[in-house]
């Protein structure tokens, strides 16, 4: 018996490009960071049929399917911030090699054609798709790590005929780490920060038609934004903040606030700044304190709000981008 190769994943490269539409094709030429894994595992309707009579199945029928898969990432520059979280035409300003991405949110999220390959040698093992609409991602930055993305995607098809694959695009941009993180809650930064997160979820769908296995169309709907953070127990204060007063629970809605977000390396703007700053506004929140026995007292803090700013700097030009 003839033996083949099995392909390894650091001959692996993962790649996308910006659609016009759901499925309509593009070049698959750009990295959205380091990516930590990356899942092709389609959704299939598969039944086995019974009748009266018999205990074995007649048989198996085969339904619609649909293209899905997870991904996970080191962050590395802000095109998964435009690609999965805001959605709209990025702007850019340069300063001396480092380039200011300011995102714009866009009412649904952009497709993209896509490729996940294997380079083996003689014969490479290629998955390319078209119509991957990003779903549920979560940006993430804990002390103890680096600034990290994971997620899920929807996509229209996959096509395995290919056997070269594309160059791989490697980028030489280190992560942020994750005590380079900070938090500011209505105006003021938060002490003894421990991690936060913001999870956006686009609510991503697919509709079939009868007639293909193969889905029809494919959006994002009504997209919901929430957060987490955790933090040590200095006072109260955020706390009393779902409360509405330091006293009680207030009859009225307490009054919401805007949270920024932060991780940025330390270095000035033009030197080689790496950073990001999500802002999260109108935002309601919840608590929860844990007192664990031989350790400091925290707070956990989360809730929901309206992604209404985002800007990252790194090191890919906007020519480039």
């Amino acid at each position: 018996m003839t033996v083949g190769r099995v392909a390894p994943s650091v001959r692996g490269t993962y790649l996308f490009g910006r659609e016009t539409s759901p499925g309509t094709g593009g070049t698959a030429n750009k990295d959205i960071g380091l990516i930590q894994n990356f899942s092709v595992a389609p959704d299939a309707d598969i039944t086995d049929h019974h009748g009266q009579g018999q205990s074995a199945a007649v048989g198996v029928k085969s339904g619609k399917v649909t293209p899905k898969g997870t991904y996970d990432l080191v962050y590395q520059h802000g095109r998964i911030l435009e690609y999965a979280f805001f959605g709209g035409t990025t702007t850019h300003a340069a300063t001396t090699g480092d380039e200011v991405h300011t995102f714009v949110w866009g009412e649904t999220l952009p497709s993209f054609a896509w490729e996940a390959s294997y380079e083996k040698g003689t014969t490479d093992d290629v998955q390319k798709g078209t119509g991957l609409v990003f779903g549920s991602s979560t940006i993430s930055c804990g002390l103890d790590g680096v600034l990290k993305v994971s997620g899920d995607w929807l996509g229209k098809t996959i096509d395995n005929s290919a056997t070269s694959a594309t160059a791989a695009v490697v980028n030489s941009g280190l992560p942020i780490g994750g005590f380079e993180g900070a938090l500011n809650i209505a105006e003021s930064d938060v002490n003894f920060l421990q991690s936060w997160e913001i999870t956006h979820n686009p609510n991503t769908k697919v509709i079939h038609g009868e007639g293909s296995r193969a889905p029809s169309d494919i959006s994002s709907h009504d997209r919901s934004v929430s957060f987490r953070a955790k933090l040590g127990l200095e006072d109260l204060t955020q706390a009393n903040r779902l409360l509405g007063s330091a006293s009680a629970i207030t009859t009225t809605e307490p009054t919401a606030v805007t949270l920024i977000f932060k991780a940025d390396n330390g270095v000035t703007l033009g030197s080689g700044e790496r950073s990001v700053e999500l802002t999260v506004s109108a935002s309601q929140l919840k608590y929860n304190v844990t007192a664990a026995k031989n350790d400091f007292v925290m707070i956990d803090l989360d809730g929901f709000g309206v992604l209404s700013a985002g800007e990252a700097v790194d090191q890919v030009l906007s020519a480039s981008w």
